[in-house]
């Protein structure tokens, strides 16, 4: 599986033919619009905004779903409201079975979830991290939830924040990485997960605008 991360929480997954897309929002995107077979979307209130193009499967919400061959288990959470007046919103988090890899992509949560919530997220091998309030998880909380879920491979995902290289930086020293060793992509395989967790750092294939 080859893993490049488009900036903000846009993610794309290949494996076998079939291109995985999250959360293709709020992106600037040089040319035309992002392809992919299956796309993922954690915030409802953006499907306005997509940058997805041609035929694809959306997927925008809890549940079970298999689509050419690829596993995706949808779970609601709840998520700090950011615009208008305080309460909550939902996020959705998916879990995504793509050559033998079981990734779990965190989409906007930007709050530390509950047990049960935890509990429904399963064992990810890689777990893609939002990173930096408000969009994002507070680094404790990030981290935190590295350890709970106990994924192999950790990447954080920075969400346009003015403090994005900071909060990354303090989230690789809290896991022992160095923040300035970067990838342009990641391959990974089921007999190539490290034996412990370790943090992959990509840097952004597009750009995500200032404050996300």
């Amino acid at each position: 599986m080859d893993v490049t991360w488009l900036g903000s929480s846009c993610v794309r997954l290949q494996a076998g033919g079939v291109s995985v897309l999250t959360d293709p929002f709020d992106l600037e995107v040089p040319g035309s619009a992002l392809s992919a077979d299956i796309v993922t979307l954690s915030l409802r209130e953006a499907r306005g905004r997509l940058l997805a193009g041609g035929a694809f499967r959306l997927v925008d919400g809890p549940g079970e779903y298999e689509i050419k061959g690829v596993p995706v288990t949808g779970v609601a959470t709840r998520r700090r409201a950011t615009n208008g007046p305080d309460g909550e919103a939902r996020n959705f988090v998916y879990s995504i079975q793509v050559d033998g890899v079981m990734v779990c992509h965190l989409g906007r949560l930007n709050r530390q979830p509950s047990a049960q919530e935890v509990q429904e997220l399963g064992a990810p091998d890689v777990l893609f991290v939002p990173l930096g309030e408000p969009l994002g998880l507070p680094v404790p909380q990030a981290v935190a939830l590295a350890s709970q879920l106990e994924a192999k491979l950790l990447v954080p995902m920075l969400l346009g924040g003015p403090d994005d290289q900071a909060t990354l930086e303090r989230f690789c020293r809290e896991l022992g990485s160095d923040p300035s060793n970067t990838e342009a992509r990641l391959s990974v395989t089921a007999s190539g997960l490290p034996a412990t967790a370790r943090v992959a750092v990509l840097s952004a294939a597009a750009q995500a605008p200032p404050g996300g």
